[in-house]
């Protein structure tokens, strides 16, 4: 067999051998691992005692950090570059990219995905996306990829699409690699240089495998031509699909279809930083000290007996074990001589400062990395929203840049669906425009008009947690109760989650919107009823009941 490694296995290798000096993969299990808390992973624990105890501090933290970033609503908007006279066109034309956008958006259900790239950036310092497009269904998919396993062609530099190419390692069915070389051309003597392999070290997590035998890895190389994006696939011996341009019949793809998020940027590298490496060894010392009072408590803190053997048998003492037991003295002495066979040894104090110093262990570690304080035992009813909210906002100031990187992911993302859909997209795109009289109508565009559009993309975001949504029910209450606006204003400018039933109240407005035709009658004993004259009028607005003011009357 041809042992003669390809072109870009070789680039795959010594992409290798610069992350392992990097210590890349290791330092991100570790991590991992440790947020996970299997933290004593590699510990022997010897034949009939128990794992140590342990106390996780890390997944607190990491779930509060990642909170602070994760809970802004947001919004992407495209408007258009473009600067024609047909740029009504390209505005209608972007309005279809938000609504493709937010379509893809919740068919992927990324609402909870988006917590999968917070927490890995946050544990290893990089979270990537690959989004491409599936033709049999026409429409966008992604993959989540682990830092560890994508390379890039400059090591140096963060920005994903000035890359010179990347690789991306990934573990196939042998029998799909086949089928594809097939597919690509390849003759059968090519095909049979592509063997099994058990090569899963470089895999993040479980590098476990049920049959090794029936996968081998595959290295996805992509990079720029002429502004257009190219891949090529390759086993260990050979190309089974060669450079191939990304393109569709109407369109080309320009963007590398992986967006990056990083928690923190490393100057002079494209890796980002986490924040749990630099806690760890925090958390080991945390740990031992949980042990170390455990081990305390079980030799100190109870006393321990001691007999005379000569005196007494270990039956005997073991009895004193049993509530009301006794035992027998054969020596002839008195009951006052029981401490020359018997005694206890009393446990020795633990120092309070061993205590204090593990306590201010966890709680400066908790403070420095900005969650000391959860306001989880505030009560909105003890302090004003507005208050809690300041509060909160607050405590955010220490994620700003990573809420900006996050806004920056958001945005990146989205151009990459954009990209992908003016490539691949077949079908017109119907868009709802309003006229210049008020009514509203269909418009199509074809999608090969999409080819000429130039897009910007923003994403907004604002703050979204019960305490802000309180804060505006509050003031949109007291804009109410001080007869700045009505009733049905009110209603109106509620969030369709408020915590009050906002469905609910548009529906009684709207009841009391139609007055029966009895309302009116005034009910008299028996059968004689007395209708208001010309002139009554209403008091009250339109409530459940009616007050009626009228001219005098002759009563029947």
């Amino acid at each position: 067999m041809d042992s003669v490694m390809t072109d870009i296995w070789q680039q795959y290798e010594k992409s290798k051998n610069y992350l392992a000096g990097e210590q890349l993969l290791s330092k991100s299990e570790k991590c991992h691992d440790f947020v996970d808390g299997d933290q004593w992973k590699g510990l022997v624990v010897p034949k009939g005692m128990d794992r140590p105890p342990q106390m996780n501090i890390l997944q607190p933290i990491m779930k509060n950090a990642t909170a602070l970033v994760g809970q802004n609503s947001l919004e992407i908007v495209f408007s258009p570059l473009n600067k024609t006279a047909a740029k009504e066109r390209y505005i209608h034309m972007c309005e279809a990219l938000n609504k493709f956008v937010r379509d893809t958006w919740e068919r992927l259900r990324f609402d909870s995905k988006v917590w999968n790239v917070l927490e890995d950036a946050y544990i290893t310092g990089d979270a990537l996306v690959y989004s491409f497009w599936d033709t049999e269904n026409g429409e966008i998919k992604v993959e989540f990829l682990d830092n560890v396993n994508v390379f890039y062609g400059d090591e140096n530099n963060p920005e994903i699409q000035e890359q010179p190419y990347l690789l991306i390692p990934q573990r196939k069915y042998l029998a799909d690699v086949r089928k594809e070389a097939a597919a690509n051309g390849l003759s059968q003597d090519e095909i049979d240089l592509i063997v099994a392999d058990s090569n899963t070290e470089e895999v993040n997590g479980n590098k476990r495998e049920l049959e090794n035998d029936t996968k081998v890895t595959v290295i996805t190389k992509m990079w720029k031509k002429d502004g257009v994006v190219c891949i090529a696939r390759t086993t260990r011996n050979v190309v089974y699909q060669p450079e191939t341009i990304l393109k569709s019949a109407d369109g080309q793809v320009t963007l590398y279809p992986i967006a990056k998020y990083s928690w923190k940027l490393r100057k002079n590298s494209a890796r980002g930083a986490g924040d749990i490496w630099d806690k760890i060894p925090n958390q080991i010392e945390i740990n031992k000290g949980v042990y170390r009072f455990c081990q305390a408590v079980k030799t100190n803190a109870f006393p321990h007996k001691v007999f005379l053997k000569s005196a007494l048998n270990q039956a005997e003492i073991e009895s004193l074990d049993v509530p009301g037991s006794s035992i027998g003295i054969n020596n002839g002495g008195s009951v006052q001589g029981i401490n020359n066979f018997v005694g206890y040894l009393q446990p020795g104090n633990i120092s309070p400062y061993a205590a204090q110093l593990w306590q201010i262990l966890i709680e400066q570690t908790r403070d420095l990395a900005g969650a000391g304080d959860n306001l989880e035992n505030i009560n909105p009813e003890n302090a004003s929203g507005t208050a809690i909210t300041a509060a909160r906002e607050a405590k955010a100031l220490n994620v700003n840049g990573q809420v900006s990187a996050y806004q920056q992911f958001l945005e990146e993302l989205a151009m990459i669906w954009a990209d992908l859909w003016r490539a691949y997209s077949i079908e017109p795109i119907t868009t709802e425009i309003e006229l210049p009289d008020g009514t509203k109508q269909q418009l199509q565009i074809p999608a090969k008009d999409f080819k000429d559009l130039k897009p910007s993309v923003r994403v907004d975001l604002a703050p979204s947690t019960p305490f802000s949504r309180y804060a505006q029910e509050q003031e949109l209450k007291e804009l109410f109760m001080g007869g700045k606006i009505s009733f049905e204003e009110y209603v109106d400018a509620l969030d369709d989650d408020s915590h009050l039933p906002k469905q609910k109240l548009k529906d009684i407005i709207e009841k009391r919107k139609v007055v029966p035709t009895d309302a009116l009658s005034i009910m008299q004993n028996g059968n004689v009823q007395t209708q208001p004259e010309a002139g009554a009028e209403l008091i009250g607005g339109l409530g459940g009941q009616y007050d009626v003011q009228m001219p005098e009357q002759t009563m029947l």
